[in-house]
C-alpha cells in the first residue's frame, strides 16, 4: 500500500522545511514544498541517498540537501553526508518534526 504524510521540518540549520515523504513498493518519495506549499520538487528514490545526488535531482544547494537528508535518516534511510571539512551551514541545534494534516 502507498502512503504519504506531511511534515514540517526544522533540522537545526536555520531552515524550515514543508516535506512530503512517502513510501510504497521499491520507491520512495520525498518533496520539499519550497513554494509556500503550493509546488516545490519531489524526488523519487529506492536506496542510499548521497548529498551530491539530492542537490543535482532537486536543485537545492548543499545545506539544504544535508537538511532533507537529515529528515530522511530520522526517518530509517541510509544517507551519505559532505566530508567534515566542507563548509556550509550545518545543523548544530536540536531537530523539530511535526506531522502536518
Amino acid at each position: 500500500m502507498k502512503t504519504w504524510k506531511r511534515f514540517d521540518w526544522q533540522p537545526g540549520n536555520g531552515t524550515r522545511y514543508d516535506l512530503i515523504y512517502g513510501t510504497g513498493g521499491r520507491h520512495k518519495m520525498i518533496a520539499w514544498m519550497r513554494q509556500g506549499g503550493s509546488g516545490g520538487t519531489l524526488m523519487l528514490f529506492s536506496e542510499f541517498l548521497h548529498y551530491s545526488y539530492v542537490m543535482e535531482k532537486m536543485n537545492v544547494n548543499i545545506a539544504d540537501a544535508v537538511g532533507i537528508l537529515k529528515f530522511l535518516e530520522h526517518q530509517g534511510h541510509s544517507v551519505g553526508y559532505p566530508h567534515e571539512d566542507t563548509i556550509y551551514e550545518t545543523c548544530i541545534g536540536n531537530p523539530y518534526i511535526q506531522e502536518i494534516e
